[in-house]
């Protein structure tokens, strides 16, 4: 068969590298004359780099390094530092940092919690594992039944101040969502933390510079 498909972003581009699997003929339509989407980057006339969205590609989706795998290309992936990098609106310059020691999960993640002393304070980490013990232990049913809550409603269940909110789940859930704390369902971000938890090299990104100059959480780069 030949289908078309609508959109030149790694959805649109995976389907059709399935397709070509299964014997069939692909037609990808893209308005945008630069392919990839939302993971799209090309530099402008004076050589700056200008990107669509979200880069984010976390060791922890397995659908993505399987993709790269089918591809024959994941000997060319260049993994960064275990590190977020977080800005801190107030302190002009000063960056938080939470290194990721190789270590294996979830010790690892809560290790670079505990180590954090510029964004979160001791009750909110104690508030904050507490928070996420269900999703560990019971794993994806309990983080399902908590899509009745929005994110933000979750984060006020556990105790977690509007400081640490503002400065550090606005960044995340833009980065993963591009939508509000307020506006998105608890379920989507706690699948990503738990997986995080769950997998020793789960934060760990492909290249990807996570500093912005408001907010925090952002990225940069290309693949090639």
């Amino acid at each position: 068969m030949r289908v078309a498909i609508a959109g030149g972003g790694l959805a649109g581009l995976a389907c059709a590298k399935y397709l070509i699997d299964a014997g069939h003929t692909p037609i990808v339509l893209e308005s945008r004359d630069v392919l990839g989407g939302l993971v799209a980057a090309w530099k402008d006339e004076d050589g700056d780099w200008y990107e669509t969205g979200l880069h984010a590609f976390f060791g922890a989706y397995p659908n993505m390094l399987q993709l790269m795998n089918e591809l024959g290309i994941a000997d060319r992936l260049q993994w960064k530092q275990h590190t977020l990098i977080f800005n801190q609106p107030e302190k002009p310059g000063t960056y938080s940092r939470f290194d990721v020691p190789d270590i294996p999960a979830p010790i690892n993640v809560i290790m670079s919690i505990l180590k954090n002393n510029d964004m979160l304070t001791w009750y909110q980490k104690i508030r904050f594992a507490i928070g996420l013990t269900p999703a560990i232990v019971r794993g994806q049913q309990y983080v399902e039944e908590m899509d009745k809550y929005s994110f933000l409603e979750w984060l006020k269940r556990q105790g977690i101040g509007e400081d640490i909110t503002s400065d550090v789940f606005i960044a995340a859930t833009k980065a993963l969502t591009f939508i509000n704390p307020d506006e998105v369902s608890s379920t989507i971000l706690l699948t990503a933390l738990n997986r995080f938890l769950q997998e020793r090299y789960g934060l760990e990104k492909l290249p990807f510079s996570m500093v912005h100059p408001q907010n925090g959480y952002a990225s940069r780069s290309w693949i090639t």
